[in-house]
């Protein structure tokens, strides 16, 4: 089975990095995660077999295939790589970390809009479970962009308060539990703002989707500006522990890691709203394809899409 010799790769991967873990190469674990590294795997499987159960019409186009396994590679290289070492030397690779956990990589899974080829693909178990989560009443509410907003701005700023990141980088239980916060943060927001289909059966409009997508950039914006542009050594952790490249000065790296957390995400929030804006003119479009105008009704403008 499958599912098993993920589970065995596992133990051998988790071995492997408590025998030798100086001679492993570099897309080995820096500190192996089981959960996430299940996770992962699993979920790559599942996609494939769920792919490989869903007749051609219904499948998801190369692009959307693409953004949703490249989500997936990112969450997987900066959680269980080497890469991980660096994000604990340098603010600035930490804020590569972050932003691939709580935007790009979710960005990617939700532009991918993976549940109907997941449900496919994994044990029916599974299945059965999360459709029971997904309408309870504290999901539904999660659910709404504005709760999603909140929960998404918590748990990607929370850990931006200097004392609190120097204590979430100095405890690894602490530390895991900041980054797997701000992936399911981010995983959240993003599958509710990019939600590919047309309300109903998605339960908000798409305007009102792209509007939480772009502006949940603002506070954003303010906390990363004071960030990059202050004149305060704000995470002395860093200093602490050594920085994998000395010659960066921690003025220079707190300002680049400002400018990781500021400039990219600012980006993708506007990429959200022009997504929606053309999901909306898209089915707006189809619509009118369909439009059967009554007996005698005359037609004097045209809509907002120019046809």
């Amino acid at each position: 089975m499958a599912e098993a010799s993920i589970l065995l790769a596992a133990i051998l991967v988790d071995l492997a990095c408590r025998v030798f873990p100086a001679r492993l190469p570099y897309l080995f674990p820096f500190v192996f995660n089981a959960p996430v590294f299940c996770a992962c795997w699993l979920t790559l499987l599942w996609y494939f077999r769920g792919l490989s159960r869903t007749a051609r019409p219904d499948r998801p186009g190369p692009a959307r295939r693409g953004f949703f396994l490249a989500g997936l590679a990112g969450i997987y290289f900066v959680l269980q790589t080497h890469f991980e070492y660096f994000a604990q030397h340098m603010f600035f690779l930490n804020r590569i970390q972050a932003v691939m956990l709580g935007m790009v990589a979710p960005f990617g899974i939700a532009i991918g809009w993976m549940p109907d080829v997941l449900r496919r693909g994994a044990p029916s178990w599974l299945t059965q479970t999360f459709d029971a989560l997904a309408t309870t009443r504290g999901v539904r509410f999660l659910c709404h962009p504005v709760p999603a907003m909140a929960v998404f701005l918590l748990t990607t700023d929370l850990w931006l308060i200097p004392a609190v990141h120097f204590v979430a980088m100095i405890n690894p239980t602490l530390y895991a539990v900041m980054n797997l916060s701000c992936l399911a943060g981010g995983l959240l927001f993003w599958l509710v703002v990019l939600d590919p289909r047309p309300h109903p059966p998605a339960r908000f409009s798409y305007l009102t989707r792209a509007a939480a997508g772009f502006l949940v950039m603002f506070p954003q914006i303010v906390i990363s500006a004071y960030i990059a542009l202050t004149t305060r050594d704000l995470y002395a952790f860093y200093t602490l522990c050594g920085r994998i490249f000395p010659n960066i000065s921690p003025a220079y790296d707190q300002m680049l890691g400002g400018l990781i957390q500021w400039i990219p995400p600012g980006m993708m929030n506007t990429a959200a709203l022009i997504i929606g804006l053309n999901a909306l003119r898209l089915a707006d479009q189809k619509a009118e394809e369909h439009f059967v105008p009554p007996p005698g009704a005359k037609i004097y403008e045209a809509k907002w899409t120019g046809r």
